[in-house]
C-alpha cells in the first residue's frame, strides 16, 4: 500500500492594514486570489507522489524559532522537527506510551518521521524502544540456515533477563521443533546452555557450546541474542557503519502498512553491504503504534531473498525470582 505525502507549511500568515476608500474592490479582489491559491494548493498536494517518504536531510528546519499554523497538529510536528534528536526520540516514545500517535491520520505520521532526524532513529532504538531489563514474550521465527527456507515457523516462549544474560526458551506445540527447551545463565556458565531437543529426544538433556554448530543448527543467532536488545544493538551498529561510508543513518523507507486489520509502522534500512559492516544488504522493523517496542523484523539478502522473518507477542515487563532460570523448575521438562 502506498499513503498521500504530507505537506507542511513553514510560513505565518500575514495580516495588512488597509484604507477604508477602495476597501471593497480590494477585499473582492483579495477573496478571488485566495480561492485561486487554495485551489491551486489543493491540487498541488493532490498531485504529490503517494510513495513512502524518502529520508530528509539532517539539518534543522529553517525557522524553528518562528513557527506558525493554523493547524495544530502542524504546529506539533514543525516543533518536533526543531527538537534535538534525542528529545525527538523520547517524544516518540511518550507519543507511543500515552495513544496520542493513534489519533494522527497515515499522512500525518509519515510527516512525524519525515521530521525526525537520522540520529533520532538511533536514540530511539538504543534509549526508548526496550526500557525493561526483564520480560516474557512469545515468537515466530523462520530462518534461511544453509540455503533452505522452512516450512514452518518456531514458534517459542522467551523468558529473558538482560543483566545479568539469563535466558529460558521453550518451543511451543504449534510450530516446528515443538518440545526443545534451553535454558542459559551467564552467571554460572557464559559459554555453555543446558537443553534438550523435542519429541523422544526430550528425555536427554545436556550441556552444549552457546557458539557451537550443535546450537546454530536451527538460527545463526546465539542463545544471549534472543532478547530484544539485540535489535536495539544492531541498529546502533549499523548507524556506525552508515556513518563510516558517508552515508545518512535515517531509514532509506518509511511506511504504513496494514496487516490483518493493524496500522503497521515499517522502518527499512537499506546498506551498500551486509555482514559484517551491516546485519543484512536490507532490515526491516515494524510497529504496531501501541507498544514502544518492534513487533516484527525482516531481513534480506543481496538478491532480494529472505534471511529470517520474526514477529513478536505478548511482551510483558516480569520480576524475576530465582526459580525462572533454574533447571530444577518443576515447570520445566529437564532431566
Amino acid at each position: 500500500m502506498t499513503f498521500c505525502g504530507f505537506g507542511i507549511s513553514n510560513h505565518p500568515v500575514r495580516r495588512h492594514t488597509l484604507p477604508a476608500a477602495g476597501w471593497r474592490t480590494i477585499a473582492r479582489t483579495l477573496l478571488h486570489g485566495l480561492a485561486l491559491t487554495c485551489l491551486i494548493v489543493s491540487m498541488g498536494a493532490f498531485a504529490q507522489s503517494t510513495s513512502p517518504i524518502a529520508p530528509a536531510s539532517s539539518g534543522a528546519a529553517a525557522g524553528c524559532a518562528d513557527v506558525a499554523t493554523s493547524d495544530t497538529v502542524d504546529a506539533d510536528i514543525e516543533q518536533f522537527r526543531c527538537l534535538p534528536a534525542r528529545e525527538q526520540a523520547a517524544s516518540l516514545r511518550t507519543r507511543i506510551e500515552n495513544r496520542s500517535i493513534l489519533s494522527l491520520t497515515d499522512d500525518q505520521i509519515l510527516a512525524l518521521m519525515d521530521a525526525m532526524k537520522p540520529e533520532a532513529f538511533v536514540e530511539y532504538a538504543k534509549s526508548d524502544m526496550i526500557a525493561e531489563d526483564a520480560y516474557e514474550y512469545s515468537m515466530f521465527r523462520q530462518e534461511r540456515i544453509s540455503g533452505r527456507w522452512p516450512e514452518r515457523p518456531d514458534h517459542m516462549l522467551i523468558r529473558y533477563q538482560h543483566s545479568p544474560r539469563k535466558v529460558y526458551a521453550k518451543w511451543l506445540p504449534d510450530g516446528a521443533h515443538a518440545g526443545q527447551e534451553i535454558l542459559y545463565d551467564e552467571t554460572t556458565d557464559p559459554k555453555s546452555m543446558f537443553g534438550h531437543l523435542g519429541g523422544r529426544l526430550r528425555l536427554v538433556s545436556g550441556k552444549v557450546a552457546v557458539d557451537g554448530p550443535f546450537a546454530h543448527a536451527q538460527s545463526r543467532h546465539s542463545v544471549r541474542d534472543l532478547g530484544l536488545q539485540f535489535i536495539a544493538r544492531t541498529v546502533e551498529h549499523d548507524a556506525r557503519s552508515f556513518r563510516e561510508e558517508g552515508l545518512s543513518e535515517k531509514p532509506s523507507r518509511i511506511e504504513l502498512m496494514n496487516a490483518h486489520g493493524t496500522r503497521l509502522l515499517a522502518w527499512t534500512w537499506t546498506a551498500p553491504s551486509g555482514p559484517p559492516a551491516h546485519y543484512a544488504p536490507r532490515v526491516r522493523l515494524l510497529f504496531d503504534l501501541q507498544h514502544t517496542w518492534p513487533c516484527g523484523e525482516a531481513a534480506w539478502d543481496e538478491q532480494g531473498g529472505l534471511l529470517e522473518l520474526i514477529r513478536f507477542e505478548d511482551v510483558v515487563p516480569r520480576q524475576w525470582s530465582e526459580s525462572i532460570f533454574d533447571r530444577g523448575n518443576p515447570e520445566y521438562g529437564f532431566r
